[in-house]
């Protein structure tokens, strides 16, 4: 019986999935890429595919086969990137001054603060390193989407995407991305390559440097590279959030391609009916109605979660000091912050980092009374309660 093969295209095309056989080849940006495969597990005839970014163009070449295109209403987000681009040229390109300082801010200001090294996994990494580096990303994702009270989608498939993800890497068809600070990661990116687009499908950071705007620090060292390896595009996948927003040059609507085959009735009617269920849904997300249940839900859980968390703390101004001469400290307490009673300072200290700029090496903290505490440098310090 002829079935309706659905398949999201990106995510497929990405992750190094064969493509459907009844696609001859496809371009994007000048780029051109073959269908080798012959014959595959795809069903050529009946094909529903969702999510194609509007800049791929597939081609079918098969007249028996009807091939039939709809607008999506989903947006993606991309940089498309020219031979000569270099990561200087397009901030200039992309950003005004003022934001162009802004992103350079990040990146330098993350750079003194901590001892940062970049590194790029692509087609070398032990396993244990990269089960640390994947564990380390689902803490985060795990941390960040509780500070939000959201849930993330990526976690319930969280053990396939380990298990099929590392000979990805070995096969140079995946990434990992990570920012350390020392041997401590704390931005990792998830990305898929194929040819010379690279997409950040999945991305997160450590929350206690929240300060240091480590998704830029992410997109740009990304670019950077995808500049220095003569990619085309940096993908960034569907969803507006607003640094996507401002990164993009190419905001894009997604389509869905629907094919059948007209020699056959029931290869008609069942692509005929799939092209009206999914012009109706389309209807509806244009009339936003999928949206609703979504809403209600953030109406009463949304941030809830973040002002548990920090509600009982009190954080002072940054106050000019001579030295810690001007305190009392020789009966006060030295705190260690890695560990579980005072990791709720982490946050408080680098943010006392960034605003002072100052490395965290030189910042200390101390117990000065019960649930009070003093963070200091040089010549700044900053005092942080906990009722």
């Amino acid at each position: 019986m002829t079935s309706t093969n659905k398949i999201i295209f990106n995510t497929h095309l990405f992750k190094g999935n064969s493509i459907p056989s009844v696609v001859t080849s496809l371009n994007y940006f000048n780029e051109q890429v073959d269908n080798t495969t012959i014959n595959n597990d795809i069903n050529t005839k009946n094909l529903s595919l969702s999510l194609v970014p509007s800049y791929i163009k597939l081609h079918i070449k098969d007249a028996t086969i009807a091939h039939k295109i709809i607008a999506q209403n989903n947006w993606g987000y991309a940089i498309h990137l020219n031979s000569d681009s270099t990561i200087d040229t397009y901030l200039q390109r992309q950003f005004k001054s003022k934001y162009r300082s802004i992103i350079r801010r990040y990146v330098n200001r993350l750079e003194t603060c901590f001892s940062v090294e970049y590194k790029l996994y692509y087609g070398d990494i032990s396993k244990d390193n990269y089960e640390f580096i994947f564990n380390s990303l689902k803490e985060m994702i795990v941390n960040r989407f509780k500070q939000r009270n959201e849930e993330n989608k990526e976690l319930h498939k969280w053990d396939i995407l380990l298990n099929e993800t590392y000979e990805k890497i070995k096969n140079k068809q995946a990434s990992l991305f990570v920012i350390y600070d020392e041997d401590k990661p704390i931005e990792i990116s998830l990305n898929y390559h194929f040819g010379k687009m690279l997409f950040s499908t999945i991305s997160s950071y450590d929350i206690n440097y929240s300060k240091f705007g480590l998704g830029h620090v992410e997109i740009y060292k990304q670019v950077e590279w995808c500049c220095n390896n003569n990619y085309v595009l940096y993908e960034m996948g569907v969803g507006g959030m607003d640094y996507k927003r401002r990164w993009s040059d190419t905001i894009y609507n997604f389509e869905h391609h629907i094919t059948y085959s007209k020699a056959s009735l029931l290869s008609k009617v069942k692509g005929k009916t799939e092209i009206f269920k999914i012009k109706l849904k389309e209807s509806l997300k244009a009339k936003k109605i999928n949206e609703i249940v979504p809403r209600l839900k953030n109406k009463f859980l949304k941030g809830k979660q973040f002002k548990e968390t920090h509600k009982n703390i009190t954080v002072s101004a940054i106050t000019k000091t001579k030295g810690t001469e001007q305190f009392n400290l020789n009966s006060s307490k030295e705190i260690v912050i890695d560990t579980t009673d005072y990791n709720f300072l982490k946050k408080y200290m680098y943010d006392f980092a960034y605003t002072t700029t100052k490395h965290v090496d030189t910042i200390k903290i101390y117990l000065i009374a019960e649930n009070n505490y003093l963070i200091i440098s040089e010549n700044e310090y900053q005092k942080v309660s906990k009722k």
